[in-house]
C-alpha cells in the first residue's frame, strides 16, 4: 500500500481517538455543570432569605433610632447613618459601613486551575488588567487575591500584588471546602490590609454564554435598608433572642461568607460551562477532520485502483 494511504488511515485513526477523548471531556464537564447547578440554586434560595432578613431587621432598627432622634424618617438621613451608633455592632459594624478614606482595593479573581476551557481564563485576565489599571490611575494600591493557579501564575509573572492564592478548590466545591478562603479575605478587610474588596468571576448565564462580573462583597452594599423594609419587619412579626444586634453579630459575617462563597460556586459553573461548549467544538471538529480525512482516503484508493486498471490494459494492449 501506498506511503500516501497508510499515512491518511494513521490520521484517521488518531483524530478519531482524540474525538472520544474530548467527547469524553464533554461529558464529565456536563456532568460537574449539572451539579453546580444545584447547588448553585440552593445558595440562591438560601441567600435571599438571609438578605431579607438582615434588610428587615436592619430597617426596624434604623427606623426606631431616626425616631428617637427626633429626625425626619427619610432615605436621605437613612443613608447619612453611622451603623456603629445605630447597632451598637462594635467592630463588626466595619462590614457594613463605607470607610473614609479608601486607600487601596482588594480583588479576589477566580479563574480556573487547568486550560482546555475555552476563553474562561484569557477573559477574567484580561478584564482584571484593565482594572487594575483604572484603580492605578485613581491612586489606589491593588491587592489580588487569586483563587485559582491560572490567574495567579499570571499575575505572579507580571509582578503584581498576589497577597493571598489558592489553587485548592474542587470542581464542586462545597461551603466548607471553601471557607478558608472566605475568612481570610473578610479577616484582610477587617485587618485593614485594604478598604473594601470586590470578588472578579465570570457568571453563569446559560450552557453557552457567560458575562464577567465585578461585584463589591466588602463593605456590604447589596442590603435594602431603608422605609419598606422596616414596615415588612413589623408585619412579620420577628421572634428575636436575645436582641437584634446579637443576632446582626452573627447574621452579617455569615452573609459576607456566603455571599462570596455564592460567586465561586457561580465561577465554577461557568468553568464548567465553558469547558463543555469548548469540548463539544472540539469533539465537532474531530468529526468534520476524519469526514475530510475519509473522503481523501477514499478518492486515493480510487486513484491507486484507476492507475492499476489502466497499468494492466496497458501492458494487455503492449502485448497483442
Amino acid at each position: 500500500m501506498p506511503a500516501s494511504l497508510l499515512e491518511l488511515k494513521k490520521k484517521i485513526a488518531s483524530v478519531k481517538q482524540t474525538g472520544k477523548i474530548t467527547e469524553a471531556m464533554r461529558m464529565v464537564s456536563a456532568s460537574k455543570l449539572n451539579q453546580t447547578e444545584k447547588h448553585d440554586k440552593g445558595y440562591t434560595i438560601y441567600n435571599d432569605h438571609v438578605r431579607k432578613t438582615l434588610s428587615n431587621l436592619m430597617s426596624s432598627q434604623v427606623v426606631d433610632h431616626l425616631r428617637e432622634k427626633n429626625i425626619a424618617i427619610d432615605e436621605k438621613n437613612i443613608a447619612k447613618l453611622n451603623y456603629a451608633n445605630v447597632f451598637g455592632l462594635g467592630i463588626t459594624a466595619d462590614l457594613i459601613q463605607q470607610r473614609k478614606h479608601v486607600k487601596s482595593t482588594g480583588y479576589l479573581v477566580v479563574t480556573g486551575n487547568r486550560g482546555l476551557v475555552g476563553s474562561y481564563n484569557s477573559s477574567v485576565i484580561k478584564n482584571m488588567m484593565g482594572l487594575f489599571e483604572d484603580s492605578k490611575a485613581e491612586d489606589k494600591e491593588v491587592k489580588i487575591l487569586a483563587v485559582g493557579s491560572v490567574g495567579a501564575q499570571f499575575f505572579k509573572k507580571n509582578n503584581l500584588n498576589v497577597v493571598y492564592e489558592n489553587d485548592d478548590i474542587s470542581d464542586v466545591p462545597t461551603f466548607d471546602q471553601v471557607l478558608p478562603i472566605v475568612s481570610t479575605a473578610i479577616k484582610m478587610y477587617m485587618n485593614g490590609v485594604y478598604d473594601e474588596l470586590y470578588v472578579c468571576y465570570t457568571h453563569h448565564v446559560n450552557s453557552l454564554s457567560s458575562a464577567f462580573r465585578v461585584e463589591k462583597m466588602l463593605p456590604i452594599v447589596d442590603l435594602d435598608i431603608g422605609i419598606k423594609e422596616a414596615e415588612a419587619h413589623k408585619r412579620l412579626e420577628y421572634d428575636i433572642e436575645p436582641d437584634i444586634s446579637s443576632v446582626l453579630t452573627s447574621l452579617l459575617p455569615q452573609y459576607a461568607r456566603s455571599t462570596i462563597y455564592g460567586a465561586i460556586l457561580d465561577a465554577k459553573t461557568a468553568e464548567h460551562a465553558s469547558s463543555m461548549t469548548a469540548m463539544q467544538a472540539a469533539t465537532d471538529n474531530a468529526n468534520e477532520l476524519v469526514d475530510t480525512l475519509t473522503t481523501k482516503l477514499n478518492r486515493a484508493r480510487q486513484a491507486q485502483i484507476t492507475t492499476e486498471i489502466t497499468e494492466i490494459i496497458s501492458g494487455a494492449n503492449a502485448l497483442e
